[in-house]
Order: C-alpha cells, then sequence, then structure tokens
C-alpha cells in the first residue's frame, strides 16, 4: 500500500509539497476552506472545546491544541477529535494518554516547537517530549511527525522532520502508517478500519 506522505502545518501553506517531499500540506484552521483540510480548536477553556466540536465540519479532520491538561483530557473522550496537536505549551499526562490510546487518538510531534524556542525553554520541551514518547511508546499510542510550520519558514524536509524525531527515540515508519491511517479516514471511501475495507467489485 501506497504511503501517505503528508505535513500538518497552521497556515494556508503554498502548492509546493513536492519541494519538501510531501504529497499534500494539511492546512489546520478555525475556517477550513473546501477540499480536505483540518480544523483546530485553539482553547484552553472545556465549554470553548465542547462549543467549538459542535461546528466541526464533516470531512475535515479535528485537532485539539490546548495547555490545559482538562481540556486535552475532555478532547480525548470526545469521538468527534482525531489528535492532540502539538505546542511548545501543550500539556499532556499520564492519564490523558491512557485515555488517548484507549480512543484511538493521534498524538502530533511537531519539529516547530523546538525552532520556536531557545535557552532553557527548549531544554524544558526537549524534556517534556521524551516524557510524552516514553508514554506514547507504552500505550502503543498513534502519533505523527510533522513541521507543525505557522508560516512558510518554519517548513522543513520531510527527512529532516524525521531524522530529529528519530533521534528522540520515534519511528518514522510507524509514523507513516499511522499518518496514512488518520487520512484514509477522510478520503478513502472504501476506508473502514484497519485491515477493513471495501472491496471494489470487477
Amino acid at each position: 500500500m501506497k504511503s501517505m506522505r503528508a505535513d500538518f502545518v497552521r497556515f494556508s501553506a503554498p502548492d509546493v509539497a513536492d519541494l519538501f517531499d510531501y504529497e499534500q500540506f494539511v492546512s489546520f484552521s478555525e475556517k477550513p476552506k473546501n477540499g480536505f483540510s483540518g480544523f483546530i480548536i485553539s482553547t484552553d477553556s472545556v465549554r470553548e472545546l465542547l462549543s467549538s466540536l459542535r461546528r466541526a465540519k464533516k470531512g475535515c479532520l479535528v485537532g485539539v491544541l490546548s495547555n490545559d491538561f482538562k481540556v486535552n483530557k475532555e478532547a480525548v473522550m470526545r469521538k468527534r477529535v482525531d489528535l492532540l496537536l502539538d505546542s511548545s505549551y501543550r500539556r499532556l499526562d499520564y492519564a490523558t494518554l491512557k485515555l488517548a490510546s484507549e480512543k484511538d487518538v493521534t498524538v502530533e510531534f511537531a519539529l516547530s516547537k523546538f525552532l520556536n524556542s531557545s535557552g532553557f525553554r527548549r531544554a524544558k520541551i526537549f524534556e517534556e517530549t521524551k516524557d510524552t514518547i516514553s508514554l506514547v511508546k507504552k500505550f502503543d499510542l498513534p502519533f505523527v511527525l510533522t513541521s507543525g510550520a505557522t508560516n512558510v519558514f518554519e517548513l522543513r524536509p520531510r527527512r529532516q522532520v524525521y531524522d530529529f524525531f528519530s533521534f528522540m527515540g520515534l519511528d518514522g515508519k510507524k509514523a507513516e502508517v499511522y499518518m496514512q491511517r488518520l487520512i484514509r479516514r477522510y478520503t478513502d471511501q472504501n476506508f473502514i478500519a484497519d485491515g477493513i475495507e471495501i472491496l471494489k467489485s470487477e
């Protein structure tokens, strides 16, 4: 089966995905455009999370971006949420990640948070990311590796993103499998679940 080389970004990226060795950029925004895209819910309020979920369009990946433990825990309990987006201040704990594994919610690891930090803050992000990675492995959680770019200057070649997180202990091949599954939920009418899909008649 063909791999799904996609990158998740936070802006309307130019049509140059192939230059970075991707097949497509999936843009996450609060007002997704037509076509396959991502709906981002950025909040530290549980009430606002629930309100925003009611506005999520069908056919869009839904990602939650929050610095609050309670919001992230509530998010993984909601069927409409596909993934927990990454940022330099994302807060995830043992209980949330364990619940995410049970609910099949994907965790994003984005390079941009390292590019936009330095000194003590960057060291802290490394420490927090390593803790998250250890729990992702413990619970066999689905994860994706992305640039998480907020502008064109933060875009990076796929190999660079994957090599960076490989250094931190994440398997790029696994990430591609999870990315493929995540995208096929919305783009492949024959896909039902892992190992289950509608066979086309001859």
